[in-house]
């Protein structure tokens, strides 16, 4: 990976390495018509029956899930919640085999792969019909340290599982196109190089981004949300530690640099796809907050709070990723997420327990 993609390039004045942001091959045409008109027709289609399969199953599923979630729970319901998450993930499965079909002729320099967007759903899902999985093993229990242990790794597998899938075993992006640094000769040292680099970079970003979301509680008068499960005994602490510290950063490292910083940066640049990969990375944070009903404005404030303290960081990893490949942004995540584990438990043993 090039040591800074952010920077121009002195051969051709386009951003980036040369042949991946300002490709030569032509743009698509604007389809005619009236707005959204080429979404709902089959005309033209490589893949018509794929193409109207997905969003059969997609708008079916969905609708079967938004009517199953209503009322009271009951055996029936449940069947038929799980028949729709089903249905709803193998609508979004066709709909990324179909984008894979219909951008195949794309030029080689752009991304050719299903939406970064799309491929999170299916992830949502996989992961969720897991964890349904393992709770009724009696394995998946999120308030306890070995269950969200485990709660973690089924999200990290399903990451690793999506992106091998729809991305490169489609031929979209390579591993190394990624970000993987490849081995070889001096492979060990590079590998440490980019991790001193990376704690060195978030050491002050880290209390940096902890004052920032410090002024911005007190502004909104609320504090961030508990996401983790106390820890009782060392196996707990233990499990703990590795699920926030090392098993969370790599599985979004993975999919939220590596691959949706790399799609984006194919089709917008580095800026704009630095922009928009932080801002999806900082979305997707604000889905694990849930507030007690009676407590009125406060998840508002509380979604507010923790998009705000994500962005920063979606931003600085990103920055790192583009500098000096997936093992940076990893080492970065991994090295803000310990100062967090290690102060939290600081002060839960002080007795003090909300997050700042």
């Amino acid at each position: 990976m090039p040591e800074d993609r952010l920077t121009d390039d002195p051969a051709d004045g386009s951003e980036g390495p040369p042949g991946s942001i300002e490709p030569s091959g032509p743009i698509e045409p604007l389809p005619s018509g009236p707005p959204g008109g080429r979404t709902f027709t089959l005309e033209g289609r490589p893949v018509p029956s794929l193409y109207l399969l997905a969003w059969l199953l997609s708008v079916g599923g969905l609708g079967a899930l938004v009517f199953a979630l209503q009322g009271e729970p009951s055996p029936g319901r449940s069947l038929v919640t799980f028949v729709a998450i089903v249905s709803l993930g193998l609508g979004l499965a066709a709909a990324a085999g179909y984008q894979l079909v219909a951008r195949a002729d794309r030029h080689p320099d752009r991304y050719r792969g299903p939406s970064p967007l799309l491929l999170f759903g299916i992830v949502l899902i996989v992961s969720s019909l897991g964890a349904a999985g393992l709770a009724l093993l009696g394995l998946g229990d999120p308030e306890e340290p070995v269950g969200f242990l485990t709660s973690l790794a089924v999200v990290g597998l399903a990451y690793v599982a999506v992106i091998w899938l729809f991305v490169v075993r489609g031929g979209a992006l390579s591993w190394q196109t990624m970000g993987w640094p490849p081995a070889g000769p001096g492979w060990l040292r590079g590998v440490l190089r980019d991790i001193g680099f990376a704690a060195l970079v978030m050491l002050p970003v880290t209390f940096g981004v902890l004052m920032w979301g410090g002024i911005i509680g007190t502004l909104l008068q609320v504090t961030a949300p508990e996401t983790l499960p106390p820890a009782r005994d060392s196996v707990g602490a233990f499990a703990l530690v590795l699920a926030a510290a090392v098993v969370a950063p790599i599985g979004e490292e993975m999919f939220f640099r590596g691959f949706v910083l790399t799609a984006w940066l194919r089709d917008l640049g580095p800026r704009r796809a630095l922009v928009w990969s932080a801002l999806f990375f900082a979305v997707v944070h604000i889905l694990n907050i849930q507030v007690a009903a009676d407590q009125a404005g406060t998840g508002v404030a509380q979604a507010l709070l923790q998009f705000l303290v994500i962005l920063p960081l979606g931003f600085v990893l990103g920055w790192l990723f583009l500098r000096r490949g997936i093992v940076a942004a990893i080492a970065g995540h991994i090295t803000y997420n310990g100062i967090l584990l290690a102060l939290l438990a600081l002060a839960r043993a002080s007795g003090v327990t909300s997050q700042t």
